[in-house]
């Protein structure tokens, strides 16, 4: 498990108090120097334990920091919080609660109290917080991985920092430079998914100062609240929506033909002001009031579905469009993965170009959501489009868009095109050999000129939009052929990436397979499962014609086949699986006979004898299990090891 797997865990299920006991088992297992599970604990929770023990953190009793003042760590401190001060207090007004604390970390491991609940210290407090310090929290986590985190009791280093769950977001500079984080602490685990919403939401609002007050400061916040997993409204103190998200209008079931501002405002301004909790049917609101100087109060209403680890409507299902991906979120550490998502990590702080090539299932579009979130444009739209996926007399409407009445069926208004709703970010085209040579003479003078022109309007629009394009066919071919542009091709190929097929990879089939495992355990309810070493060796053995997107789905498969049973094994892959390895196994083996035989009579009982012998050295001797691999029942398996007089190494009993 990774911290992206866990986080995927947290918010689609929600709190689990079993899987939060079976951390605490994992985190004394530590103690003790014994191996950590890393299907319980992420890979990256158990690196920072390692970290907080070499640093010499006791994890019972954590002794306070002080603080030099006379530091220019201080001194950068004061800084941030007079230059600050006024959002900070607009944050404050807005959680106006007494038992969350809310608190400011440096870069430099300071920590100031900006609002305290009822068990820390007293609002003003400094100290050092740091992991060097206090060992594996919400804060820490959040500033090595530059994400938000929500990490609940048993994952922290020390027992005794805090007992309470821990949420955490970093907040950046005009360079998007990591500049520390703002974290909330609470006692109640249960609200862990509300806060999660609020400190992106807040963090997000703070990035948002760098930009100047002008229409496109609008767009950006109207980005901010689309990015947010939850739905989100912003009303005026006329209790009138200002801003909201498209999972609003999901949760509520608003028809967008309708009015959706009128049916909004029908809904939302009923929910009242206060911030805690209310459940109504499926749904939970929150509705938080802040208030500006002595104006009227406005409101942030967060809207959370009960049942989203069960309909699978948050961030983990929605990570391909919002472009959430990010490089240590790609699995894998054979040589040429390794080498791919390094050169795509130093094109990715460029605004060039990027071509990624590979067969279908190997990750085009993860990568190149990796590629804007590492890049200066990430908080910027990521849009993708899928040439291949469009019929091609609208591939030209979707890209460029259109004015109203350009064309028979065109909406009222017109409609903007994905070139222009990617302006200021990215734009990902997947399956780019299949868009049409007239729009590729089209995308070709955006790319030259900057400006893009909607159908049946003579204005150009200027965009600043990076192109990540993405093929699983030899484009130079294409072009020699007359399918696509020669042009083209060299303008959009600064970079070439090139993802490796999965089975060049083998060193990354199991770390996928647990992957993917534990994802779908976690989707139908299921515990730890565990792999059968047929079922591990059937899966480095298989060609994986359709990559990672194959093996994805086989994994899937063999959860639900699963049942009632833990242990995954052979006859719980598909037929095509299943009947390959049989194969291609009783294939080598009786390579292997011929080989070192000659032609005589008894080959054939040869033969039986070394499938006998391998499934039995696979299984480490348990001969039920290799009985049950073979088709046979024991008596059977006991019958033919007696007649064979199969020797070599002890034969464990089952």
């Amino acid at each position: 498990m990774y911290l992206r797997d866990y986080l995927d865990l947290v918010q689609t299920n929600g709190i689990d108090m079993g899987y939060l006991a079976q951390v605490m088992d994992q985190w004394k297992c530590f103690l003790e120097e014994k191996e950590v599970d890393p299907r319980v604990v992420p890979v990256e929770i158990i690196n920072s334990w390692k970290r907080s023990r070499e640093y010499g953190i006791d994890p019972w009793q954590t002794k306070p920091h002080p603080v030099d003042t006379s530091s220019q760590a201080y001194q950068n401190l004061q800084s941030l919080l007079k230059k600050y001060e006024f959002f900070f207090e607009r944050v404050k007004e807005m959680i106006g609660r007494q038992d969350i604390t809310l608190s400011l970390h440096t870069t430099e491991g300071l920590n100031y109290h900006l609002l305290c609940g009822k068990n820390t210290v007293y609002p003003g407090y400094i100290g050092e917080c740091s992991e060097k310090t206090v060992g594996t929290t919400s804060t820490s986590l959040a500033m090595r991985h530059n994400q938000p985190i929500l990490l609940y009791h048993p994952l922290t280093y020390c027992k005794e920092y805090s007992k309470n769950t821990g949420v955490a977001a970093p907040i950046h500079n005009d360079k998007n430079e990591v500049i520390g984080t703002l974290s909330l602490a609470f006692e109640n685990p249960k609200e862990g998914n509300s806060f999660w919403s609020m400190i992106s939401f807040i963090t997000k609002a703070f990035d948002s100062l760098y930009l100047p007050l002008t229409k496109g400061y609008e767009k950006h916040m109207q980005q901010i609240f689309n990015c947010l997993p939850h739905g989100a409204a912003f009303l005026d103190h006329r209790d009138t929506v200002q801003f909201y998200n498209d999972k609003v209008l999901e949760l509520l079931k608003i028809n967008r033909k309708l009015n959706v501002e009128k049916e909004l405002n029908k809904h939302l301004p009923k929910l009242g002001i206060g911030a805690d909790i209310k459940a109504k049917g499926q749904m939970e609101y929150s509705c938080s009031r802040i208030q500006v100087d002595n104006e009227k109060p406005y409101k942030l209403i967060l809207i959370t579905d009960k049942l989203d680890g069960r309909k699978n409507l948050t961030l983990a299902s929605d990570k391909e469009e919002q472009g959430l991906f990010s490089f240590d979120q790609i699995i894998g550490n054979s040589l040429l993965i390794k080498e791919a998502k390094k050169l795509a990590a130093k094109v990715a702080r460029t605004s060039v170009p990027v071509m990624i090539h590979g067969e279908s299932g190997t990750g085009k579009e993860m990568f190149a959501q990796a590629i804007h979130n590492s890049s200066s444009r990430c908080l910027g739209p990521f849009v993708a489009i899928n040439c291949g996926a469009l019929p091609s007399e609208l591939v030209e409407s979707e890209l460029f868009g259109y004015e109203e009445g350009s064309f028979t069926g065109a909406l009222k208004g017109g409609k903007i095109g994905k070139v222009e709703a990617a302006s200021g970010g990215t734009l990902f085209l997947d399956e780019i050999e299949s868009m049409p040579l007239k729009d590729q003479i089209k995308l070709l003078r955006v790319l030259s000129t900057g400006k893009v022109q909607r159908i049946g309007s003579n204005k150009e629009i200027k965009v600043d939009v990076r192109i990540v394009a993405a093929t699983k066919v030899d484009l130079l071919k294409h072009a020699d052929a007359g399918l696509f542009r020669e042009d083209l091709f060299y303008r959009i190929s600064t970079f070439i990436i090139e993802l490796p097929a999965l089975r060049h990879r083998g060193e990354d089939i199991l770390e996928l397979a647990e992957h993917f495992i534990a994802k779908f355990a976690r989707k139908y309810g299921r515990g730890i499962i565990a792999m059968d070493p047929v079922f591990k060796d059937a899966l480095q053995k298989y060609s994986w014609r359709g990559n990672v997107r194959e093996m994805e789905h086989a994994m899937e498969r063999a959860v639900i086949m699963l049942e009632n049973e833990n242990t995954l094994r052979l006859e719980h892959l598909s037929s095509n699986i299943q009947e390959g390895y049989k194969e291609k196994t009783v294939e080598k083996l009786v390579k292997e006979v011929v080989a070192h035989s000659t032609l005589c009579p008894g080959l054939l009982d040869l033969a039986e004898r070394k499938v006998i012998e391998y499934v039995l050295e696979l299984v480490d001797g348990n001969q039920s299990l290799a009985a049950q691999q073979l088709g046979i029942n024991r008596r059977t398996l006991y019958t033919k090891l007696n007649r064979k007089r199969i020797t070599g190494r002890e034969i464990l009993d089952a």
